[in-house]
């Protein structure tokens, strides 16, 4: 399969795609192929959810069988849908493929999404991050109280670039401010937040980028937690319409970044990325056959190790070539990530990071947890740690507790997190109480 079989991060990601649908965008970047959803070709996984009639449910039992997973065994699940827009769909759309989704997990058909969350609390197999992606745009606080009903833990947001003459250049249809009120927004509902960037756009060039990467992505009122970053590729005709882009190519009105060139600056911002975030992907899973300009390779991303020192570089998956060893003598250390936000790591030998929490702080003394997993080899839920993985024996318990010490010495009453269905009931074990059918409470005074 295209996406392939990981579970050493500490679940196992099933990447699911809605059906084709319209993003209500028409920038000139973007291209599109028959019968799939904007900017993806087909491929393994676009075939797979095209032949299943993009059933959610369908994608998800063949992705099982794929991957040889038993199920009701305790899987973990990291869902991470795509195809286009993620809200632009209609909601009674995105109810009904989510919650087939967990149906399949739960064995059972519900009569409604509520029931079939409900059933996902105590299911053997559990959905335990949920990842969407939609356009800046799009998000208002309506749509992030209908992303919590859906159980969604993560929102990638389409940045694209922080220039907003880049923007206005490729029909991107939002500025800056759209950007700061979806991030302001996402954080205060609980979401982990992550963007998705663009390098070598029509309009841009290596100083405005450069100004991007090193300084203004990281300014309080953006500084996501997460990345993904794509350098703007030109496909082939007969893979792809993408008309725009490649009028623009024919003028030498845009050339495409080179692989050298985008290496080089890949390690000339490094140097600027905080340690907190978790730099997902560096470019996009193109065959180079589809490619007619752009970068053709896949970059390695280990030739980065020694100067980006971003989470994902320093998880205990990409830092260690053996991973079943005794984690002993671990670390609970804690920074910022910008005001009244913090990143705390479960920190192993030389940086090595076995799990992170983000916790932020709200107003009237209170706090919320936006994100809190254990990384290393996934055991199964309720599996036994026979003391050499990461995974069940006290890591979350202990960045829980580190998150409760320090929110009491900034004078902390409550806090505050949004779980996925599928971890709540970790959470009540650990203190934790509903306030309603999504948030969680722990009150410390």
């Amino acid at each position: 399969m295209r996406t392939p079989f990981r579970k050493n991060h500490g679940k196992i990601t099933f990447v699911l795609y809605n059906k084709p649908h319209s993003c209500n965008g028409n920038c000139l970047f973007c291209f599109k192929s028959e019968g799939f959803t904007k900017s993806t070709t087909a491929n393994e996984d676009t075939l797979l959810a095209k032949n299943t009639s993009w059933s959610g449910k369908k994608q998800l039992e063949a992705r099982f069988g794929n991957y040889l997973l038993e199920k009701d065994s305790g899987i973990k699940c990291d869902f991470a849908l795509k195809g286009d827009s993620f809200a632009s769909h209609s909601e009674d759309y995105l109810i009904d493929y989510t919650k087939e989704l967990y149906d399949f997990l739960n064995g059972t058909e519900s009569s409604t999404l509520k029931e079939a969350a409900n059933l996902q609390k105590l299911s053997k197999d559990k959905c335990v991050t949920f990842k969407i992606e939609t356009r800046p745009d799009q998000i208002d606080i309506k749509k992030c109280f209908f992303f919590m009903e859906l159980g969604i833990t993560t929102v990638e947001i389409g940045v694209q670039s922080l220039d907003d003459d880049v923007l206005n250049y490729n029909h991107r249809g939002h500025t800056i401010k759209e950007v700061i009120n979806a991030t302001k927004l996402l954080r205060q509902f609980g979401f982990e937040v992550v963007y998705q960037m663009m390098v070598g756009l029509p309009g841009s060039n290596r100083e405005i980028e450069k100004e991007i990467f090193t300084k203004k992505l990281w300014d309080e009122q953006f500084s996501p937690d997460a990345i993904k970053i794509y350098p703007c590729l030109l496909l082939k005709k007969q893979y792809a319409n993408h008309n725009s882009l490649r009028n623009l190519y024919s003028k030498k009105l845009w050339k495409p970044i080179s692989n050298e060139d985008y290496i080089s600056f890949l390690f000339e911002i490094s140097p600027n990325i905080p340690k907190y975030v978790h730099i997902n992907r560096i470019q996009r899973v193109i065959s180079d056959e589809k490619i007619e300009a752009g970068i053709k390779y896949m970059i390695d991303r280990r030739i980065f190790s020694s100067s980006i020192n971003c989470l994902w570089q320093r998880s205990v998956a990409n830092r260690l070539d053996k991973i079943d060893i005794y984690y002993i003598n671990y670390n609970i250390i804690h920074y910022s990530q910008g005001k009244n936000r913090y990143c705390f790591e479960a920190v192993f030998q030389d940086d090595i990071v076995l799990g992170y929490a983000r916790f932020d702080l709200t107003e009237n003394n209170n706090s919320i947890i936006r994100d809190i997993r254990v990384l290393g080899n996934m055991l199964l839920v309720g599996e036994k740690n026979k003391n050499k993985e990461c995974q069940h024996r006290g890591i979350g318990s202990a960045l829980l507790k580190a998150i409760e010490t320090f929110a009491l010495q900034e004078a902390v009453n409550c806090i505050y997190l949004k779980p996925s269905f599928g971890t709540s009931t970790w959470f009540l074990d650990r203190g934790f109480s509903y306030t309603n059918d999504f948030y969680m409470i722990k009150c410390l005074a």
